[in-house]
């Protein structure tokens, strides 16, 4: 697993693996402008995520996608979901009845399958938030993020539960002997229809030695607010379509170079994110107001030794939210906790890279307003994990390695994976692989104390504690190939899911305070199929094209029936201009394919394409500007979809600025 303090000894080495793929491009490049403006596109990064153990970006055993921290500060971004929506196959999707919040799907799988890490370490609140859960996108600090690193696929056989669609793995900065600081702002406003929606971001970053070679320190916060954004008329003129939030994040580390073979590094966080708005709905209009704070701690032992190499954590995450109750007129908190200590080691026997690891995650949610006897659960779930990297020759590598969960409540699951890459030779890499996911009911689903109010306030959700995990097997082919200047990726996939879980309206369980109670089953399964198509291109040498399109084919195979949220088709293609050598500008166009959002009364939404402008200047090396429109057209959606929660931002202009020192 990648250490922080191990980063830019990444850098050095992707480096050497670029100059070996296409040496006078990269020595061009490292002469212009140094290692950090090396061309995103091409396929030259180091990468941890997919093995816990560094690989090349082409060679990795996954499909995966690298967004540096230079395409991050090209364009404003409020959280992480909107950053990683650059990526091919991955879509940043409005939930219903939340005002504007967007959640992350990759390859069409349901946001709740997608596992956030930042280091390696697993940020999740995913128990006491039940409802538009996008605050862990928003809870690390953007200008404390090195890479962002994005595996599309089942990833439980490393990870476990809640890894069945996808992992981001967020990478953050580490300092250096020199103390660097850096500033970011920006500023954004809708150009028209309605009242408010103005938002700004300012973020401090900086880091350095407190003891040159042996002891150094970083830190990063970051502020942002929008205002709601109301853009309706009469009896909706105070429906936000955009809810207001207010966001504090901050984060700091220590890295202790212990001696050559050792380090400690401890980490903390802290954030505080706020929501207020007016939801709308098709039956009504209702308030909502949710405060979430997140405080964070990890310790962390890494160490190389005459046998490899080894890793050791402890980490606490504790996330309070306070939702007011405006029924009540007072504000109930649910709290989770999570204990975890997790290790690996890797070492190598000949032609084998073994890693072998585990953890135990303690989970604690004290939820006294829906767990109505006890107002706590809590469970311990325990895994272990191991991995071949298996050098077969020159031109194939075989991955492959099982992990294996055991929870208190559901027993015991197996994820095995295997896959196979073929470099074919130093530009055609053919890969693909077979493994099996799976993502565990969350505590509450779990408890039979636990009461949801459902259906507009008419019914009651009971939580069964006989669910069984949502599993799902998963195949996909990929290949890319590249030249000095253009490089072309592909990628075909088919995810078979078993025993989602869904709420069982079919079979009544009694009357409760007036409302008719039902609970949850597994029941349903799902297939998705998909294609992945990307490529990037230099036209000249001040002119470059990218462009990414995905298929997706999404089928609730219990009833026949289209997945609903999920477009078929998206297509993304951007033309970059070098038009001086300090003037970068873009254009963005982006196509959402038709996608269903409602089978019970036929609401659909047809295809419609978005186009984006911007411009980057750097003025100096220490100082940058950005500005832009997005959504240069003024798109909408029609009311049907508005109400259910599926809205596209209106038009806006942004500016910002980066400035090093």
């Amino acid at each position: 697993m990648l250490r922080p303090h191990t980063q830019f000894k990444l850098q050095i080495l992707s480096l050497a693996v670029a100059a070996s793929l296409s040496p006078s491009l990269v020595a061009e490049e490292v002469d212009d402008a140094g290692l950090q403006d090396q061309p995103s596109y091409m396929m030259n990064q180091v990468v941890v995520t997919a093995t816990k153990t560094e690989n090349n970006l082409a060679t990795a055993p996954a499909s995966m996608s690298v967004i540096s921290s230079e395409e991050i500060q090209s364009r404003p971004h409020t959280a992480l979901n909107d950053i990683v929506a650059e990526a091919v196959g991955v879509e940043s999707m409005k939930t219903g009845g939340r005002a504007g919040r967007e959640l992350i799907s990759i390859r069409g799988m349901d946001s709740k399958y997608t596992m956030i890490l930042v280091n390696g370490r697993k940020v999740s609140s995913s128990n006491a938030i039940i409802r538009g859960n996008d605050f862990d996108y928003a809870s690390i600090p953007q200008d404390n993020i090195e890479q962002i690193e994005i595996i599309r696929g089942p990833m439980s056989a490393l990870y476990g539960s809640e890894a069945m669609g996808g992992v981001i793995n967020i990478i953050t900065k580490v300092p250096d002997n020199e103390w660097r600081s850096s500033i970011s702002g920006d500023y954004s406003r809708p150009t028209s229809g309605g009242d408010g929606g103005a938002e700004f971001m300012i973020g401090l970053n900086s880091g350095g030695a407190l003891i040159d070679d042996e002891l150094y320190m970083n830190f990063s916060i970051n502020k942002s607010a929008r205002d709601a954004w109301k853009p309706f008329d009469g009896d909706r003129s105070g429906v936000t379509a955009l809810e207001e939030r207010d966001t504090l994040s901050l984060s700091g580390g220590l890295n202790w170079l212990i001696n050559d073979r050792q380090t400690l590094d401890f980490d903390v966080s802290y954030s505080n994110d706020e929501r207020e708005g007016l939801i709308e709905s098709t039956i009504n209009h209702n308030p909502t107001d949710q405060k979430v704070k997140r405080n964070s701690i990890a310790i962390t032992h890494g160490g190389e030794w005459d046998w490899g190499d080894s890793q050791l954590r402890y980490s606490r995450e504790e996330v309070e939210i306070g939702e007011y109750d405006f029924g009540k007129f007072n504000r109930d908190y649910v709290t989770e906790t999570n204990n975890a200590v997790d290790g690996s080691v890797t070492t190598e026997i000949n032609s084998h890279r073994l890693t072998l690891g585990g953890e135990v995650r303690k989970i604690e949610l004290d939820n006294k307003r829906d767990l109505l006897s006890t107002g706590n659960a809590r469970i311990q779930e325990q895994a272990l994990f191991i991995q071949d990297e298996w050098s077969l020759n020159d031109d194939w590598m075989l991955t492959y390695g099982t992990r294996v969960d055991n929870h208190e409540e559901f027993g015991t699951e197996f994820s095995p994976r295997a896959y196979l890459v073929n470099t074919v030779n130093d530009k055609l890499t053919v890969k693909g692989g077979v493994g099996k996911a799976f993502n565990a009911p969350t505590l509450l689903q779990l408890s039979e104390e636990y009461r949801l109010s459902s259906r507009k306030g008419t019914a009651w959700i009971i939580g069964n504690p006989d669910l069984k995990p949502e599993t799902s097997t998963s195949y996909e082919l990929a290949m890319n190939y590249q030249e000095e200047n253009w490089m072309v990726e592909a990628a075909i996939f088919r995810n078979d899911v078993d025993d989602l879980i869904m709420r069982d309206f079919d079979n009544l369980l009694g009357i409760i305070d007036g409302r008719e109670a039902f609970t949850y089953k597994n029941v349903d399964k799902a297939r998705i199929d998909g294609l992945e198509l990307g490529g990037r291109i230099n036209l000249s040498s001040t002119l470059s094209l990218k462009a990414d399109y995905t298929y997706i084919d999404a089928m609730d195979r219990t009833n026949n029936q289209k997945l609903t949220n999920r477009p078929q088709q998206t297509l993304s293609s951007t033309l970059d201009w070098k038009a001086t050598n300090k003037l970068n500008t873009f254009v963005k166009a982006s196509y959402q394919g038709k996608q269903v959002i409602s089978h019970s009364d036929n609401v659909d939404v047809d295809g419609y394409t978005l186009v984006d402008l911007g411009v980057n200047y750097r003025h100096s090396d220490d100082l940058r500007f950005r500005a832009g429109i997005s959504n240069l057209t003024n798109k909408s959606l029609k009311h049907e979809a508005e109400t259910r929660g599926v809205t596209v931002d209106p038009r806006t202009w942004y500016v910002g600025f980066t400035t090093d020192f």
